[in-house]
């Protein structure tokens, strides 16, 4: 017989404590782990973690969930905890449980109780055989119940020696890749058997299905021993190493060494009618495979053994030498318990709906639920009444004494020929810092166990408040801080400093943190050194310009220190700043230590107003004529500076130009120039020549005409306009010319007319 299988690619999963908010965490149960009840329906669970907070003892107790189980009380499980582990024993009924686990000191209870949900004390099932036991295709039932267990999990083919990864249970499931470590595939009919078996017995199920396709039965005789190569019945080809055996020692001795087991169920048959194998034979060596199991686990672990050979054509149905042969296995060897028949189930194999070629060996979805009840009927109670169980092996202590350099010790109690560090050791005994530590043990059979976790607190650190640099300036205080409560801080002398988390000082000096951890050893931190930088010297300024100004002007003050950062007390940073707002002046200067200076001395700047933007008033035109003048005034004041120069609060201008003033108040503060005033001065006209065309004494009743000479109009002494008139008595005649800015020249020289 040959069936096409598919390897799956799996995610590997580590076994990892419960860890959640309290102080006592455990490695051993996990979630969903279930150990095998005994006769009485009681287990002994061995509970082992460790924990953060001195203690002096460790209490547990089992809470039924939904009625499925018995609850228990407190219970101690470890007196006088030492050294930050834990491992003791706690007794429940068959069942489906949340572990509850809490610390105590004194009679006071420590941080809150760790939880592990789903714990189960229940059964514990190895299955073996060929691919009806395995599993070979998806379409199986899929269990209803969340009791039903296993580790996901597929053993490589080329896997030995090495072991598979610390396990991880989980619900068992159908879904694509899913295997039931070390090598079942999907459900099959083992997720409907533990739904048949949670709902009759109440407690939870475990399987580890270890079964191998088209596998005769000297094949798992061949590689059962150390050494042994199996060869394929159809081509001759050797099996990869120990395979397909190694898978059931594994499933024996790394998984149900931890939880126990009540017994393998062997599922094979099929291949052997193919190839003819005779009853003897098949006597012979299906009692090699039993006793090397046992003398592999070193305990008589039961076997119930199915009734199987059938086959469609060319198998040829059912065989009744390999059903003999089966029979007479479960009837001389102790310790063994008759199966189902599976060879009346299902007859033929291939049928609707599944229909695939050459297919005549496998059940389909309802053949599968009839395989698992014949394996429920066959589970009588007589069964669990005489297969004796093999319980829980108890995993060894782990001790742990002070070293060096935050170092604790971790030594396994006992003697065992091989035991390997999750940190990678081997040996008794490992010296290691902070960390979670365990070990895999195995026993001179092989049979595997896992410590507890142990803790080695991580050293404690010396640091400063918020990462600060560890320094700082005489007059001032840090802060500094350890990753621990309960510590003791030392300094160089080893005199105590302090006894809390975080102190402050201001001396200098090495600090150290000491921790005392629930190990009993102590652990020191690094040296934290401390320095108190001296300030600065106090620095003096001074002004390099008056103190006193007008606002708009401004003072230098300066220093002659020389200093990393220059503080003034204005906010500038220079060494020398300009100022022109008063107000009291002081520095502080720090050094490359990030040191301040005491302050200097104080310089007080005043600034004194100036006068308003003074305005200019006229008690005239602005333009007139040269023999002609107006007067200038601004608003009174203290002084005055007028851009002619005079420095009265009025002036008289007969200048055209532009004029300005600029007033000055009581602190002699300048005001902004006034707006300016344009003055023009608009020159006279030329005196005109007068000419008399006659004498100018004559005898009565005579005249003379005065001709007046001047390109713009004349004006007469006498009133007349007109450039030339006729005089005819005595008087002197004068005449101004007018131009046209209205302007009048001088008098031209009199004309003395006598008549």
């Amino acid at each position: 017989m040959k069936n096409l299988f598919v390897l799956f690619a799996l995610t590997l999963f580590s076994l990892q404590p419960i860890r959640i908010l309290a102080q006592v965490q455990v490695s051993f149960p996990t979630t969903r782990a279930v150990v095998q009840r005994n006769t009485a329906n009681q287990a002994t669970i061995r509970i082992t973690g460790y924990y953060t907070l001195p203690l002096t003892r460790v209490e547990a107790r089992l809470i039924a969930r939904g009625g499925q189980g018995t609850t228990t009380d407190w219970q101690t499980i470890q007196s006088n905890t030492t050294g930050g582990t834990f491992a003791g024993d706690l007794t429940g009924q068959g069942g489906w449980y949340d572990l509850k686990v809490r610390g105590i000191n004194g009679e006071q209870p420590v941080g809150t109780e760790t939880t592990v949900e789903r714990v189960g004390i229940g059964e514990v099932f190895v299955i073996a055989g060929q691919s009806n036991a395995q599993g070979i295709h998806q379409d199986a039932p899929n269990p209803q119940n969340d009791r039903v267990n296993c580790v996901n999990y597929r053993y490589p083919n080329n896997g030995f020696p090495n072991d598979p990864p610390t396990p991880v249970f989980t619900l068992l499931d159908n879904t694509p890749g899913f295997t039931i470590a070390p090598r079942g595939q999907g459900s099959w009919c083992w997720g409907q058997l533990g739904d048949l078996l949670v709902k009759r017995l109440n407690v939870p199920v475990m399987f580890f299905n270890a079964a191998f396709e088209g596998t005769a039965v000297q094949n798992w005789a061949q590689s059962a021993p150390e050494g042994g190569i199996a060869y394929g019945v159809y081509n001759g080809d050797a099996f990869p190493s120990r395979q397909p055996y190694i898978n059931l020692k594994i499933a024996l001795q790394f998984y149900a060494n931890m939880l126990g087991v009540r017994a393998v169920l062997w599922h094979q048959g099929e291949t052997d009618n193919l190839i003819g194998s005779q009853q003897f034979f098949y006597v012979q060596q299906l009692q090699t495979v039993i006793a090397q199991t046992r003398q592999d686990f070193g305990r008589n672990v039961p076997w119930m053994v199915a009734r199987a050979s059938f086959g469609d054509p060319p198998i040829g149905g059912s065989n009744e030498t390999i059903l003999k042969a089966q029979d007479q296995v479960i009837a001389a060897t102790a310790n063994m318990f008759a199966g189902p028949n599976t060879d009346n189930i299902q007859v033929p194999r291939n049928r609707p709906p599944r229909g695939i070629a050459n297919e005549g060996v496998h059940f389909d979805f309802d053949g599968l639920v009839q395989v698992a009840n014949a394996w429920n009927a066959s589970m009588t109670d007589t069964f669990f009444r005489q297969a004796i169980p093999i319980g829980p092996a108890a995993a060894p202590a782990i001790s742990v004494a002070c070293a060096p350099n935050n170092n604790l010790t971790l030594s396994v109690n006992g003697e065992f020929p091989n035991i390997q560090w999750e940190s990678g050791e081997a040996g008794r005994s490992i010296t290691k810092g902070g960390g979670l530590y365990r070990a895999k043990i195995k026993d001179a059979l092989g049979n595997t166990f896992f410590s507890g976790q142990v803790r080695v607190s991580d050293a404690p650190v010396a640091a400063v408040v918020d990462s600060r640099p560890p320094s700082i300036c005489a007059g001032n205080s840090i802060a500094l801080t350890s990753n621990y409560d309960n510590v003791t801080w030392v300094n160089q002398a080893n005199a105590t400093v302090a006894t809390s988390r975080t102190f402050s000082t201001a001396i200098a000096g090495t600090y150290q943190v000491r921790y005392n951890d629930v190990s009993g050893c102590q652990f020191v931190s690094n040296g934290l050194t401390l320095n108190v930088n001296p300030l600065p010297p106090t620095p003096a300024i001074s002004n390099a310009r008056p103190t006193t100004f007008c606002r708009g002007d401004n003072t230098v003050l300066q220093t002659n220190a020389d200093a990393t950062q220059y503080n003034w007390s204005d906010g500038r940073n220079a060494k020398a700043v300009s100022v022109s707002a008063p107000g009291n002046y002081f520095l502080t200067v720090t050094d490359q230590n990030g040191c301040t200076s005491f302050a200097s001395n104080t310089i007080a700047v005043t600034v004194n107003p100036i006068p308003d933007k003074p305005a200019i008033t006229a008690n005239g035109p602005l333009t007139f004529c040269a023999d002609r003048n107006v007067s200038l005034s601004t608003p009174a004041n203290t002084g005055y500076s007028w851009s002619s120069g005079q420095g009265t609060q009025t002036i008289t201008v007969s200048q055209g130009g532009s004029y300005s003033v600029r007033t000055r108040n009581q602190f002699g503060c300048a005001s902004v120039e006034s707006d300016a005033v344009i003055i023009q001065v608009n020159p006279l006209p030329a005196i005109p020549a007068v000419t008399a065309l006659g004498p100018t004494t004559f005898c009565e009743g005579n005249r003379v005409t005065l001709r007046a000479t001047s390109p713009f109009e004349v004006v007469w002494a006498s009133g007349q306009l007109d450039k030339s008139i006729t005089v005819s008595g005595s008087g002197n005649y004068a005449v101004q010319a007018r131009d046209q800015n209205g302007c009048l020249s001088p008098y031209s020289p009199l004309i003395v007319v006598r008549a």
